[in-house]
């Protein structure tokens, strides 16, 4: 039963259920049994390419700092304690007659750091019984992919790989895996969106769909109505822990380049454009003159950068990268992240309401490089906050010429900096009655700070200048 089929049918029977006379109900009934019966067929013909994947480890699981608490409930993969042993049920794809194997990281390893290890037992059950202990050939905790491979006296069955571009929101999926230790379980939905960013990984550029996706499912397939592979499961959205209606999975495009490197060369191989990026609210686009909100807005270039040689500057805003729009900064993230070192991507700059392209060549994504020049130390994350150098340019932007202090550049949703009512662009010129004159200055208060600190700050409204006084709380 091919894709075009299955859409024949179900168009056929809507039209022909609605018709008024008996013998166009009767013919409607007929084309749903076609469609019921081609459901069934696609089912069949997909679950032998879906495995359990089943895991043991001895290390108990430590909840990771930081990690999305609700509505991301901690459910993947299925876990039951016993003694001093974890147990855990996900599942995975064969993607290749030779036992190549999809699934998620988090599957094989129980947690979602980066530093999580492997399980201390692997085993990959197939439908027909079949129980292999498989090889892990490289994994990616930036996406949240994992390859394994397994050996077979024969050819195994296997999924094509679909196009996951081509997904329209309101297309038909087939979601199939291992919900609380039910094997190879079928559910179906359509596609709700594409291009989410839930802030469950590092790389995100998710498939939504409303297709029941519960513990267990974690590392199955997303089907297209042709039988075709176009995503990973990975992730709902619930407050319960089980299914409420949002689900998300990789799209198997970004899949196929991750499993490319990882079976070329055991790990990916990511390029670096080196710039912080912001969100475009409503407020920045009225002030930077924009006619949308879709875009990259630069708010920092590192030295010695491919960024900075391409002349990118604060306050631009990357619109499409190769000719590809881009929707916000998780979107460009995913794709330069996803390009290896040494390619060259044309970026679409929007600047001072000009548009302009500029070239960039990407360097090696350097990990220790990006922790040493970020914004605050380490020990301030927990804030949710980030804050800049008052340069001149800077304050020529935000019309603080005449003001001393440090600019916030970020704000992260629901941290203690956003509960306290701080935004992007507020100027902090004050610490519990002290001065603020740099960063380090800032980075130094914020230290000796007791569980609060009272900022005295500005911030540019329609009126003018508005002067507050903000009290922080500090987490220890």
């Amino acid at each position: 039963m091919t894709r075009t089929t299955l859409a024949a049918l179900t168009a056929a029977a809507l039209w022909s259920i609605q018709a008024p006379t008996p013998a166009a109900a009767a013919t409607g009934l007929e084309q749903l049994q076609l469609l019921s019966d081609a459901f069934a067929e696609l089912s069949e013909s997909v679950k032998p390419a879906v495995v359990a994947v089943k895991t043991e480890k001895e290390m108990v699981r430590i909840e990771p700092e930081g990690r999305p608490g609700p509505p991301f409930e901690d459910f993947f993969p299925f876990r039951q304690p016993e003694g001093g042993l974890q147990k855990g049920l996900g599942s995975g794809v064969i993607i290749s007659a030779d036992g190549h194997i999809l699934t998620n990281n988090h599957v094989i390893t129980g947690g979602w750091r980066p530093t999580d290890s492997p399980a201390d037992h692997i085993r990959v059950e197939l439908s027909d019984g079949r129980i292999f202990n498989p090889r892990i050939v490289g994994r990616d905790p930036g996406t949240d992919l994992a390859v394994l491979k397994i050996e077979a006296d024969e050819d195994l069955p296997f999924l094509a790989l679909g196009d996951s571009d081509q997904l329209d929101v309101g297309e038909w999926v087939v979601a199939v895996g291992n919900p609380f230790g039910q094997l190879h379980t079928v559910s179906s939905g359509i596609v709700s969106a594409v291009g989410r960013s839930p802030r469950v990984s590092e790389y995100e550029d998710y498939i939504q769909t409303d297709a029941a996706i519960n513990p267990g499912n974690s590392g199955g397939a997303l089907i297209d109505l042709g039988g075709e592979l176009v995503g990973i499961n990975t992730a709902i959205a619930s407050r319960s822990g089980g299914y409420q209606g949002i689900g998300f999975a990789i799209p198997v495009n970004l899949a196929r380049k991750v499993m490319d490197q990882l079976v070329e060369h055991g790990e990916v191989r990511r390029g670096m454009l080196g710039i912080y990026m912001g969100e475009i609210d409503s407020d920045l686009s009225a002030s930077l003159d924009l006619d949308s909100r879709k875009g990259a807005l630069v708010t920092e270039v590192m030295e010695d950068t491919p960024a900075e040689e391409a002349g990118l500057k604060a306050y631009d805003v990357i619109v499409a990268v190769d000719d590809v729009p881009t929707d916000g900064p998780a979107a460009l993230k995913s794709y330069i992240a996803h390009q290896p070192p040494g390619t060259e991507v044309q970026l679409t700059v929007l600047r001072d309401g000009r548009q302009r392209t500029v070239t960039a060549e990407l360097a090696p994504l350097e990990r220790e490089r990006l922790a040493s020049t970020r914004e605050e130390p380490r020990g301030q994350e927990k804030l949710g906050l980030a804050v800049r150098e008052l340069t001149e340019e800077v304050a020529d932007r935000l019309g603080f010429s005449e003001e001393e202090g440090v600019v916030i550049s970020r704000v992260q949703r629901g941290s203690p900096a956003a509960l306290a009512g701080l935004r992007r662009g507020d100027l902090i010129i004050e610490i519990d009655r002290e001065p603020v004159g740099s960063v380090r200055e800032y980075r130094e208060a914020i230290e000796e700070a007791d569980g609060r600190a009272l900022l005295l700050i500005r911030r540019k409204v329609r009126e003018g200048t508005l002067t507050d006084i903000v009290s922080l709380r500090i987490p220890q």
